[in-house]
């Protein structure tokens, strides 16, 4: 028997160029950053997507939320009045293992727009580019057996009207893209062909630079929220048959540790329910909220806040580190609703917070929900 009979030349050829390919597919490799306080949420109407052919990855989505302790701020991001848009985008090249590649277009990698009244006022405070940064490190990982993607991303050289809430810090970005059909090609844990993906996430800070403590270093919370419709799957986007509602939004304040926080609150409001809206079919929608503790230290005097305007209860108020609670609210819906949750806690005088965004949007095509509307301009009353 011969052994070491030479290959023919294509098979060779076919060879070399599948170990050529092989080199290519990058091991999972995330930066393994959480992004921090104060933080910007855009829900899973998002994208993200990678071009092949020019080695671009582009994120795209809708900011929802801007929270912090440290000044005070609970605020929606609304579009801006002269352009009427909201928008987040991320724009940056890699090469074929996932690093980086330099450059020097004058437009940043992150350009965050939008519109924020900070402080509750009713009067905008900033429009426009509120943030600004350029993507130094990106790190991403494949879900297995179709399980969910997750990116992170460091930037810095920060811009924007919010870029004093980041002083001495970098920016991390954590991005969930959830395993789903509606894309026929997501990532593959690669970088040789383009794919696309649904995305949702948060912009927060990295751990502060030794010059600058962190807020709240011996407090720590995570809130992971989820939505399911009619007793199916939980899912971090759900889509449900858009019909009318007499539910509105108005501001609403609450108190948490001497602090005033104030929010934008979904339903009836003590209002009286129309003759009209009753005759609109609703779904029943389950969001499931998940607080862990994180960090080293226990956690008490735990508050969860949520778009609805009735309280949530029925959750324990402290946790030990590692350890969790689940709580959930079952509502009737009848449309849409970027509904924004936030769970604060303390552990002795240091506060902490998290906050998350679960979408629910129509399932003939997407609609904004109304903002701060009024009530007797809802539906048909004739």
């Amino acid at each position: 028997m011969e052994r070491n009979k030479r290959l023919p030349l294509l098979p060779a050829l076919y060879l070399t160029a599948l170990s050529a390919l092989s080199s290519t597919v990058v091991q999972a490799d995330l930066l393994g950053l959480t992004a921090n306080l104060p933080t910007v949420t855009f829900g899973a109407t998002g994208v993200i997507e990678y071009n092949a052919n020019t080695s671009t990855v582009t994120v795209s989505g809708d900011p929802s939320k801007l929270f912090s302790l440290f000044p005070v701020i609970d605020a929606e991001v609304i579009d801006t009045s002269t352009e009427d848009i909201k928008d987040i985008a991320i724009t940056f090249q890699i090469d074929a293992t996932g690093n980086i590649v330099p450059n020097d277009a004058a437009t940043p990698d992150l350009i965050v727009t939008g519109a924020i009244d900070v402080d509750g006022d009713g009067i905008v405070d900033y429009s426009g580019t509120l943030l600004s940064a350029e993507v130094s490190q990106f790190g991403f990982q494949n879900g297995t057996s179709g399980g969910d993607d997750v990116f992170d991303l460091r930037l810095n050289r920060i811009g924007g009207d919010l870029a004093y809430l980041y002083s001495g810090r970098d920016l991390a970005i954590s991005i969930l893209s959830a395993a789903n059909n509606e894309y026929a090609t997501p990532f593959d844990g690669g970088f040789n062909t383009t794919w696309q993906s649904q995305a949702s996430g948060k912009i927060g800070s990295t751990p502060s630079s030794s010059s600058v403590p962190p807020a709240s270093d011996n407090c720590h919370l995570k809130m992971v929220a989820k939505c399911s419709v009619d007793g199916g799957p939980y899912r971090n986007k759900c889509r449900i048959k858009v019909t009318k509602s007499a539910n509105h939004w108005e501001r609403y304040e609450y108190a948490y540790n001497g602090q005033t926080f104030q929010m934008s609150k979904y339903g009836t409001h003590g209002y009286s329910i129309p003759a009209w809206a009753t005759s609109f079919p609703t779904t029943q929608v389950t969001f499931k909220y998940n607080v862990t503790n994180d960090g080293d230290n226990p956690v008490s005097n735990i508050l969860i806040e949520d778009s609805f305007d009735t309280p949530i209860s029925g959750y324990q108020t402290s946790l030990a580190p590692g350890t969790s609670l689940s709580t959930t609210r079952t509502v009737e819906l009848s449309e849409g609703i970027e509904n924004d949750v936030t769970v604060l806690g303390n552990h002795g005088s240091e506060m902490c917070a998290s906050t998350d965004i679960v979408v629910v949007r129509d399932k003939r095509r997407e609609r904004k929900p109304h903002d701060n509307d009024d009530f007797k301009n809802k539906g048909n009353t004739n």
